[in-house]
């Protein structure tokens, strides 16, 4: 089995993630992973460990520290490139972040895509609109806790509730702000559709590794993730083949409340000296 060099890419959704993943997937010596169960897998099974009374009678710290380490190998067996980019929203928690470094690496890289708030929020409604017809995991979750006559303004408060998939990944990122840029690279969704080359370029460098001379005007992205069966949402991951902004403006699809209610609250911003 060839050593593979990992890096992690985290941060917000509907921030660029897959845009991002298209693009350095044009590079044969990076494999971006879709969101991956690596991370919930790695944390179950160490979970196991810690409730299991076998282990617990005989604990074999090495071995378990092994098999963990051996998750993530195994799940990229048949990838040839040199490095791989896991994919998952979580791996920025603190948790998840010291797993890092006891299983994989010291020099920890995460790649975080940002977005303002009320944009990732417009995303969400705009593309649920477009998909009456099915019933998200947004209304899912929703219903699951006895609430009703489920609107847009709900959506978007229950996204951003501590139930909520938004809070949890902005929590997360909190945790982040007390790395330094060699651990941790904010890239804005913004940033990355009018300027991919210059950004692209800021994640090799991030990375330390050797840059690669990318296509942005014509992007493909093969994707196997089955969004509508298991998000009730089709296309949440789809990516065009040229980068263009195409989203409404958020006023005309959230309400004033909401608008109100989550602006100006992109923290990651508070400490840069720049948009990165």
């Amino acid at each position: 089995m060839k050593t593979k060099k990992y890096f992690f890419l985290g941060g917000l959704t509907r921030s660029g993630g897959t845009l991002l993943s298209a693009i350095l997937n044009q590079n044969p010596d990076i494999h971006v992973s879709e969101v991956s169960p690596i991370c919930d897998l790695t944390y179950k099974i160490n979970q196991l460990f810690d409730c299991s009374a076998e282990y617990q009678a005989c604990p074999f710290e090495n071995r378990r520290i092994k098999v963990l380490r051996s998750i993530i190998d195994n799940y990229y067996y048949d990838i040839d490139a040199k490095y791989i980019i896991d994919k998952h929203h979580s791996w920025s928690t603190e948790y998840n972040l010291s797993m890092i470094k006891s299983l994989y690496t010291d020099n920890v890289k995460i790649i975080c895509p940002v977005r303002d708030i009320l944009e990732i929020l417009s995303s969400y409604i705009n593309l649920l609109e477009k998909n009456k017809n099915n019933c998200s995991f947004i209304d899912r979750e929703i219903l699951q806790y006895g609430l009703s006559n489920i609107d847009n303004d709900m959506r978007c408060d229950w996204l951003m509730s501590k139930h909520g998939t938004l809070k949890t990944q902005l929590t997360s990122l909190e945790y982040c702000m007390q790395y330094d840029e060699n651990t941790v690279l904010f890239l804005e969704y913004n940033d990355l559709v009018n300027e991919p080359k210059k950004q692209i370029e800021k994640i090799y460098n991030f990375l330390e590794i050797d840059s690669f001379n990318h296509n942005f005007n014509d992007i493909e992205y093969n994707s196997t993730s089955r969004d509508s069966e298991v998000y009730g949402v089709p296309n949440l991951h789809k990516v065009r083949s040229q980068i263009k902004r195409t989203s409404p403006k958020v006023e005309e699809v959230l309400s004033k409340k909401i608008i109100q209610k989550y602006k100006n609250i992109e923290f990651w911003r508070n400490i840069t000296e720049d948009t990165i």
